[in-house]
């Protein structure tokens, strides 16, 4: 089939028409396709489609499971650039080929050559591996950036190249390879697996002895784990391993059966998508879950909350129990002044919040009596959230003004709504200052 020096579109598809007698596949559904393909050929700069025989493909060579194989096909794809108005034919161009295997569902596969065409892809032809009775669709050179190079299928995730289920399948051939000891946990641990749904997500059983301990937190362990967290490496299109990364893990105590409550437990904490796996201390036979170290970003790590602010690393419920836990260590004298002070502390909203407290007046330095206020040094100074250390620290020789409560000798109602209001607001002073002025029979 030749068109020397035609440049008609609608006498070159007349042409590919008269020549449907010159060639077959030797598959009537197949011929039909390609015909009814070029006969609605409408250029846009693609190839025709074509029946292309195997004897066309040099240097064919197989890529990955058997798949894909790249090839040069000697004559080359056949186009009408619509701009300049000819046919070209362009010999000897890098292809690439993926092989059908299942001939009962060839009407699938090429019904899928429309779906090709939607991306940057170029489908050019079929063709059939004369031997093996293979069918190979033939694509442009580009093809493997969207298309797997294990199974043909589309990648999951196009830009790192992840194929959910060839990753579920190796998941599948690894499952022989480990055990926790406990049928019922594998069992958990593999449907786990099995819903994968990003590449960069994967629960797995850990082995204790795979760690190396480094520090025991308030409710964590921090460790090294040797062998590390499976990833999903693009270049190689397969889970991989980095080694010694660092990990937190959660002790899950009472745990030695596991129960449909235990699993659930679990289960909620795969959420947050920063949870590596599951391993056991084969001393205690306790369970523990095993976290990303960028989990505790967003999670406290002393309750394993969400943190109420997490940009300043702050958790509401476990700066109130650190104020409870001190309520013993302080003492105003007056049960009525106490439980004031102590409502205050347990309505923090923020991480910024002034901490109200009871303040002995053997911590102050006077530097200078003003008509309505002294002004001091606060030796120890108050209490502020230091999100390095996630816990409430103080700031020492703090300049305060005092300001007398006269008349204040009874607790009254009227005195705690006083220091209530003043109490409502942030000054730049930072906090209100309530203590016994011995001197006087008055409160400052």
């Amino acid at each position: 089939m030749e068109f020397p020096g035609l440049r008609d579109l609608t006498a070159g598809k007349k042409i590919l028409a008269e020549n449907f007698a010159n060639w077959t596949s030797g598959n009537e559904i197949i011929d039909n396709f390609i015909q009814e393909k070029q006969l609605d050929y409408r250029n846009f700069d693609k190839a025709v489609f074509e029946w292309i025989p195997y004897n066309e493909l040099i240097g064919i060579k197989e890529i990955g499971k058997g798949c894909f194989a790249t090839a040069i096909w000697k004559k080359g794809p056949l186009f009408h650039y619509k701009n300049e108005n000819e046919w070209v034919k362009k010999s000897y161009e890098f292809v690439t080929l993926k092989f059908l295997y299942d001939i009962q569902h060839i009407t699938d596969e090429l019904n899928k050559i429309e779906s090709y065409s939607k991306y940057d892809v170029i489908v050019f032809g079929i063709s059939q591996n004369p031997d093996t009775e293979v069918y190979l669709l033939v694509f442009n050179d580009i093809c493997f950036d969207r298309y797997c190079k294990k199974c043909g299928n589309e990648y999951d995730n196009i830009c790192y190249k992840w194929c959910k289920e060839c990753q579920i399948n190796q998941l599948k051939n690894d499952f022989t390879n480990w055990t926790s000891g406990n049928i019922k946990l594998d069992d958990f641990i593999q449907k786990m697996q099995l819903k994968i749904y990003e590449y960069n997500i994967l629960f797995e059983w850990i082995p204790y002895n795979e760690f190396i301990i480094i520090e025991g937190l308030e409710n964590y362990t921090l460790a090294i784990w040797k062998k590390d967290s499976l990833y999903y490496d693009k270049m190689y299109n397969k889970l991989e391993r980095r080694s010694n990364k660092k990990v937190y893990l959660k002790s899950l105590y009472n745990s030695q059966e596991i129960t449909d409550e235990f699993l659930h437990e679990i289960e909620s904490y795969l959420k947050n998508n920063e949870i590596f796996g599951i391993s056991q201390n084969p001393d205690t036979e306790v369970y523990l879950l095993v976290f990303n170290d960028i989990y505790f970003g967003h999670y406290c790590e002393r309750c394993g909350n969400k943190y109420d602010n997490s940009f300043n690393i702050w958790c509401k419920e476990c700066q109130i129990n650190q104020l409870k836990n001190d309520f013993t260590n302080w003492t105003s004298g007056n049960i009525k002044i106490d439980d004031f002070i102590q409502k205050r502390q347990l309505k923090i909203m923020n991480y910024d919040d002034t901490i109200f407290k009871w303040i002995p007046y053997n911590e102050f330095i006077i530097i200078e009596e003003l008509e309505h206020y002294t002004s001091a040094i606060w030796k120890k100074g108050p209490l502020y959230y230091d999100k390095k250390d996630k816990k409430l620290i103080r700031k020492s020789n703090e300049k305060v003004y005092l300001k007398y409560l006269y008349n204040s000798q009874e607790i009254t109602d009227e005195f705690s709504n006083e220091v209530l209001i003043f109490s409502m607001f942030k000054l730049n002073i930072n906090i209100i200052l309530i203590f016994p002025y011995f001197n006087r029979l008055n409160h400052i």
